[in-house]
């Protein structure tokens, strides 16, 4: 456990300390989009970098956890597939919401990217063209093909700390301590990115608390099938799907607010409470492999 503290509060100052650099030296926030991006994606190597020159105090190899690796089973396919079917039943559940509407148009996209005027027209026009249907299966090939590959390489940098140095330094620690451990510190780690405007720009203070509860449910199913399959790329398998399809809730809902939409909002912590049982019920009732009941060590030994 000390291992996994001394880790937490190492990445922790050291992305926080980048961030106010790039805040504070460079003016990046909510009105530098563009900029925020960029540092977003490196923000996301900092687990990595932090785990790797920990490992090289500590004279560990490289794979020393034996998780950097890619041995195919119908896990991975699931785990890959499993982001699509989880996007699209929050948008279901995302319609139920108070002054949330199913519709398909322009208008949230527009509000939610602060579309310019004189360019607005244009967007609705390019939309009216594209059928919903056809929309629809555009997302999600193109959001599949980016979770195996693009996303998921910026994922890594993530998960690398997350679901491979710290599931090693948690072995002795029972499942579901070692994923509020993680996950609490996943979303914790978030918080400068959350307060220049990333993932909550209308609610950035709240979009912190956010964050972590969000963190704390998707880690539950990353670290899942990660001990499922033995392998933390998974990881940035279903991390990189989820980032590439969070988005289509725009496409298909019209109001609601930080609060309640997408991923991020109430109607995603709902949808991924919903797969967790059902992970939950496969594990101990189907595939009976107790994974949910063991450390993290006797998971990845079986």
């Amino acid at each position: 456990m000390k291992k996994a503290i001394r880790f937490s509060i190492a990445v922790c100052l050291f992305s926080w300390a980048m961030a106010a650099v790039a805040h504070w030296g460079f003016g990046m926030d909510a009105d530098t989009p563009t900029g925020l991006m960029a540092f977003s994606t490196v923000y996301m190597f900092f687990p990595m970098a932090t785990a790797l020159v920990l490992q090289a105090i500590d004279k560990e190899k490289f794979n020393h956890t034996g998780l950097v690796n890619f041995k195919f089973s119908w896990a991975w396919l699931v785990a890959w597939l499993l982001p699509v079917l989880m996007v699209f039943v929050c948008i279901l559940i995302n319609g139920l919401m108070p002054g949330v509407e199913l519709k398909y148009s322009a208008e949230q996209l527009i509000n939610q990217y602060n579309i310019p005027e004189d360019q607005q027209e244009l967007v609705r026009e390019q939309m009216g063209q594209l059928p919903a249907w056809l929309m629809a299966v555009s997302v999600v090939f193109s959001g599949l093909l980016a979770g195996i590959t693009v996303n998921a390489l910026f994922a890594f940098g993530e998960e690398y700390g997350w679901r491979n140095y710290l599931v090693g330094a948690l072995r002795e620690v029972k499942f579901w301590k070692a994923a509020l451990f993680i996950g609490i510190v996943w979303g914790i780690w978030h918080f400068p990115l959350i307060l220049m405007g990333h993932n909550y720009p209308n609610e950035p203070r709240w979009g912190v608390l956010l964050m972590v509860v969000m963190c704390i449910l998707l880690g539950i199913i990353e670290l899942y099938f990660v001990l499922k399959t033995k392998s933390m790329i998974v990881a940035a398998v279903i991390h990189g799907t989820i980032n590439a399809l969070a988005g289509t809730v725009i496409y298909f809902t019209l109001g609601g607010n930080d609060f309640l939409n997408g991923m991020p909002g109430l109607a995603g912590f709902i949808t991924m409470a919903l797969a967790i049982l059902g992970i939950w019920i496969y594990d101990k009732y189907i595939a009976k492999d107790g994974i949910f009941a063991q450390t993290l060590g006797a998971s990845l030994e079986r």
